[in-house]
């Protein structure tokens, strides 16, 4: 099966920008005559198999290495770099131009930023005396589709930056890669904002509206009727939470990269000793988009199901005569086979962790520090791990959740749990530490905590979630009910005003706008909060919804869920600085001194 995902069945035309992009690379390739040899920075590499297949590529003539240190062997004259704009990698094409030059290969070299270049990066190459030896360039890929209503902008370090390191490059790229979208979808009217960052890219946004106008009179109505964008640090609690939906027990357990897991043949029930293969996983597979969004407890009765009636068609086939239809019939299902071995060994491996007491223990746990009832016995749980040395990544990520529903730990057991996690994990990690403080993430109590207001407002917690037949999206964590996802369903539904009091307790300002024209026969203040479930021609309006930080599987399966439901008459488009769960998310606050 391909890794690229079909996009026939988006709400809006996300192959047309697929397309765009392949266009866009390959003229920049066309335009380099004769052969070449393209070197990708591993991590782009992983994002352009979802854009472009490598077979494309070598048509056009070219030879495909991945950058690393170690020079590139080829025997083209003309080497494209094609790279993010960062200064380790800059250091590391210098090194490779010097080492040609020592051996007195004649080449020409090109480097092609993504999305944009950046003054730093060639200062670099300024100062190793190689700028001058380089044509440089820019390929501009700011939006990578993942899947029908899954665009990914591809920033992993989006959130630390913002929050640490005071870095907000990143929302820049943002607003840009949504002015690109409106270039070819019309402008958004109704924007909604919840979030420092969220605001900030709203206000980039109208910037760049205002210098470089996207034509409103080409459309007569945007595609998009409502952007809600949202940061990450308004709810740090649902991605630190186990997903208990089956993508999203795949990716904390074998962590989904690119749109596909990779794992040893065994698991697949390939015997090849040692060997790993990729399975793609998006809504190409048509049992995937089946029941990827389903609580995991559901996936394993569906799957037993599904086998149960293949094999009771069977046995039908082979004991009564069937007629030509019937057959027919047996062997359309028969095509499904492959999809149902595939789900049915991941399924399977996936029971290996979820039935692992240590896993149950975790999760009561989070369920525990969610409900934030028994402070002590979630003090003593998070004391317990640090003393048996649990990988560091387990504990803050169980830290950071204790921390945020308690608005902080009180100064003594602050000092305590730092001192404890110094001496387990060594000084080093200080640096860890200090970043985790400086997000808000792992702090000193400085007021009462309000998450159980909240918590209470918003109906978080939802007692004897039905997750076979859900009401709630409560059903993607068995009984917690995603803070982000309540607030968008809110902020669709009504704007702001309506809770405001609510919000206000929550990190960040909140704003909404109204954009393009407005019909004269509608104030401005009419149209805040106004409910924009329908769209003049009666087509389901649809919502563009951007996470700023992150995304969890869950998150998306809830979103999805609210989508279906009778009564919400909008469509949903997902768009994300990076697909996270609670383990990727932390580990980009890791650091050490030294």
């Amino acid at each position: 099966m391909a890794q690229i995902p079909n996009l026939d069945n988006s709400p809006i035309n996300i192959k047309s920008m697929r397309e765009q992009s392949q266009r866009d690379l390959l003229k920049i390739l066309k335009d380099i005559r004769g052969k070449k040899c393209l070197v990708i920075e591993p991590k782009l590499g992983g994002s352009l198999s979802l854009i472009i297949q490598t077979s494309i590529l070598k048509e056009h003539g070219v030879e495909l290495r991945h950058l690393s240190a170690e020079s590139v062997q080829t025997e083209c004259t003309k080497v494209v770099y094609l790279v993010r704009p960062q200064c380790d990698l800059m250091k590391i094409i210098s090194s490779h131009v010097h080492n040609d030059i020592s051996k007195g290969l004649q080449r020409e070299y090109y480097i092609y930023f993504v999305p944009r270049r950046q003054v730093q990066c060639e200062k670099i190459l300024e100062d190793e005396k190689v700028h001058n030896l380089m044509t440089i360039g820019e390929y501009a890929l700011y939006v990578i589709p993942f899947d029908e209503d899954i665009l990914s902008f591809e920033l992993d370090l989006a959130y630390k930056e913002c929050q640490v390191d005071g870095d907000t490059d990143s929302l820049w790229h943002i607003a840009k890669a949504i002015h690109k979208l409106e270039s070819s979808f019309g402008i958004i009217p109704n924007v909604r904002a919840k979030g420092k960052a969220s605001v900030l890219v709203a206000d980039i946004l109208n910037r760049m509206q205002t210098e470089e106008p996207v034509n409103s009179l080409d459309m007569t109505v945007p595609e998009v009727n409502t952007l809600i964008l949202i940061d990450r640090e308004v709810d740090m609690v649902t991605p630190m939470c186990s997903q208990l939906t089956y993508e999203g027990l795949l990716d904390e357990f074998l962590h989904i990269n690119n749109g596909a897991v990779e794992l040893d043949t065994s698991v697949m029930g390939v015997q090849q000793e040692g060997k790993k293969m990729k399975v793609p996983l998006n809504s190409s597979d048509k049992l995937f988009k089946e029941i990827r969004d389903l609580n995991f407890e559901v996936v394993v009765q569906v799957l037993r199901q599904k086998a149960t009636s293949m094999k009771q068609d069977y046995t039908e086939m082979t004991t009564t005569n069937q007629t030509v239809s019937e057959l027919k019939d047996f062997v359309k299902k028969l095509n499904s086979l492959p999809e149902m071995t595939r789900h049915i060994n991941l399924a399977q491996h996936l029971s290996t962790f979820t039935s692992k007491p240590s896993f149950l223990a975790k999760l009561d746990m989070e369920h525990t520090m969610v409900e934030a009832q028994s402070y002590d016995i979630c003090f003593e749980y998070i004391e317990e791990m640090i003393h048996k040395q649990e990988p560091l990544v387990n504990v803050l990520r169980l830290l950071i959740l204790f921390s945020v529903t308690n608005s902080g730990l009180p100064k003594k057991h602050f000092d305590y749990l730092r001192r404890e996690l110094l001496h387990s994990y060594g000084f080093e990690h200080m640096a860890t530490l200090n970043n985790l403080e400086k997000a808000g993430l792992f702090k000193k109590q400085e007021a009462k905590s309000n998450w159980q207001m909240i918590k209470n407002t918003l109906q978080l917690v939802v007692e004897d979630t039905n997750t076979a037949n859900p009401n709630d999206i409560a059903y993607v964590f068995s009984g917690y009910a995603p803070l982000s996802v309540r607030i968008i369903h809110h902020a669709v539904r009504s704007g702001w005003r309506p809770m405001e009091a609510v919000w206000k307790l929550l990190p960040g300002p909140q704003m909404e706008t109204k954009r393009g024209s407005v019909p004269s026969n509608q104030s401005f203040e009419s149209l805040q909060g106004a409910t924009i479930d329908k769209i003049a021609d009666g087509r389901r309006s649809l919502v563009l919804v951007v996470f700023i930080g992150g995304v969890t599987f869950a998150e998306i399966s809830a979103l999805r869920f609210l989508s279906a439901q009778e009564g919400m008459a909008y469509d949903v488009i997902i768009a994300t600085t990076k697909i996270v769960n609670g383990h990727t998310l932390a580990e980009t606050f890791l650091d050490t001194f030294g």
